[in-house]
């Protein structure tokens, strides 16, 4: 006889999405907008096109690199974390992707601010977008540090 083990390590979605006691739309449908992990994907994608655009000078290549590699990890580091075996490594790798994203703010404050040419609008975009991911991670971090602590 063949037996099944569940599955038990963290992942960063609901584990009750799609189902809901009352037969209703769950608490995951409710909500209005993207999971994180499409999130990510989506402000990633943004950052590859933002850095593809810039000239090919010495500055604007050192920050496009800095962004390349800083928003692909956050990105990367995520998909680790959906396959942490324990709570610990889960909030080890999601400060990894804060201290991540905290970079790519930076690098994108940089191009902001250094007047390199580019799309004022897409950098501007990925300001806000990388504020809202930040906020996001450090919540779900103090959330799990919370659970720890009880």
């Amino acid at each position: 006889m063949k037996t099944t083990t569940q599955d038990t390590r963290w992942k960063s979605q609901d584990r009750n999405a799609g189902s809901s006691p009352r037969g209703g739309p769950s608490a995951q449908e409710e909500r209005k907008g993207p999971d994180l992990s499409d999130r990510l994907l989506s402000f990633t994608s943004n950052l590859l096109g933002l850095a593809g655009s810039l000239p090919e000078d010495r500055a604007a290549g050192h920050l496009a690199e800095e962004l390349l590699r800083s928003g692909t990890a956050a990105y990367f580091r995520h998909g680790e974390a959906e396959g942490s075996p324990s709570a610990k490594e889960f909030a080890e790798k999601f400060r990894a992707c804060l201290a991540e994203l905290r970079v790519s703010r930076r690098a994108l404050q940089l191009l902001a601010k250094a007047g390199l040419p580019c799309d004022g609008q897409a950098v501007r975009t990925a300001l806000e977008e990388v504020d809202i991911l930040i906020r996001i991670f450090f919540s779900s971090i103090r959330t799990l540090e919370n659970k720890a602590a009880a």
